[in-house]
């Protein structure tokens, strides 16, 4: 029996000011080719089940386009006629039930099993002869919600295969978070019971708990915390016997987070000759990519030559120039000022602030940003 586990696809995320050619985020364009990849490689390796772990979406209200060309690849797997589980995860999950939660819109797609009531919910399937039981866990609206959920679990016994699907952050020994809001923790205990395969999502690093639970890792690099990790999903063969995995590794845009350039006591010519070197080694062309000035002091910071650096990165899809600046009479105090986009200056700035309606306003306040900045890119 040969499943896909994937998880934390986030369509409809978008960042940075370049656009494409239409006059699409780019990296939201890219985001929906690697997706595009997924489902074209399910569609030629035909598996008896996908199963998908939370974050289909990046937001609880997704654009007109991430909608359709969610719809437009689902359906594709439909016609196909391989099923899909796709359970909601934190990102998609809406505060208020009035607001309605956007996976209705699989309701009625066949062989499409949405799974977003905030409810355990169990789906079985007859598989080569062979009964399979799914047990999966959306996102729920409170953490006792989701406990309760959690004690609910039991494995079917009439089954062959149990199989459990789950988002959220495993905290034991060691411990998988990504310090979201909403973020949801599964106890590792969980992890013990008698599953053949525990699918999990919202951690975005593809990672092996124990031998029979994964975290499949996101499609794409959403943060220069991501940049040394292979993207992409995992194939399973499973039978009583034996469990096999493999990582299918998907193309993604070059992200690269350089090693830090060390200025101490450098002067302002030498810490220039060390950025121009290492933006020409990166060849920038099409790739997101930051550099790092560990103990630069303010005045050689504040001499830099950023027209220069500019230029030099001006092929990127993206860049980022990070600084530890020492201040002027201080010799342990240390500052980060960052070339950030103003999305992230923004956040940053929101999360200071001492607002009830914190969340709210960051997701205006940076729907705002994008739309702006699309706007001017493309003058």
């Amino acid at each position: 029996m040969k499943i896909i586990h994937v998880a934390d696809t986030h369509l409809g995320y978008s960042a940075y000011r370049k656009v494409t050619q239409d006059g699409i985020n780019q990296r939201e364009y890219d985001n929906y080719q690697t997706f595009k990849q997924f489902i074209d490689y399910t569609i030629q390796t035909k598996p008896d089940l996908i199963l998908h772990s939370g974050d289909l979406y990046d937001s609880v209200r997704p654009t007109n386009r991430a909608i359709t060309y969610s719809i437009d690849q689902i359906m594709r797997l439909s016609k196909n006629k391989i099923p899909i589980i796709i359970i909601a995860g934190n990102h998609e999950q809406p505060k208020l039930k009035e607001t309605g939660h956007i996976f209705s819109i699989f309701d009625h797609i066949e062989y499409v099993h949405p799974i977003y009531k905030t409810e355990y919910e169990t789906h079985s399937f007859t598989i080569k002869k062979e009964k399979i039981t799914i047990h999966a866990i959306p996102q729920t609206n409170t953490k006792k919600d989701f406990e309760n959920n959690l004690k609910k679990l039991k494995k079917d016994k009439t089954a062959k295969y149990n199989i459990l699907v789950a988002h959220g952050a495993v905290t034991g020994i060691k411990e998988f978070k990504m310090n979201e809001f909403n973020e949801l923790i599964i106890p590792t205990k969980t992890l013990s019971k008698d599953f053949d395969y525990i699918a999990l999502g919202h951690y975005h690093k593809y990672t092996q708990l124990q031998k029979n639970a994964f975290y499949a890792g996101s499609t794409e690099r959403y943060t220069f915390t991501d940049a040394k990790d292979k993207k992409g999903f995992i194939e399973l063969e499973l039978n009583k016997t034996n469990l096999k995995t493999k990582f299918i590794e998907l193309k993604t845009r070059p992200m690269i987070d350089t090693k830090p350039i060390d200025c101490t006591n450098l002067p302002l010519e030498k810490v220039m000759t060390k950025i121009k070197t290492t933006i020409q080694t990166i060849q920038p062309k099409e790739k997101t990519f930051r550099i790092k000035l560990k103990n630069i002091p303010s005045h050689t910071y504040r001499g830099l030559d950023f027209t220069t650096i500019r230029k030099l990165g001006g092929e990127a899809t993206h860049y980022e120039l990070k600084a530890d600046i020492i201040k002027e009479g201080e010799t342990k105090t240390k500052q980060t000022s960052t070339i950030d986009p103003l999305e992230n200056e923004f956040q940053t700035y929101i999360k200071k602030q001492e607002i009830k309606e914190k969340t709210t306003m960051l997701e205006l306040g940076l729907n705002y940003i994008k739309k702006i900045q699309t706007r001017d890119e493309g003058k």
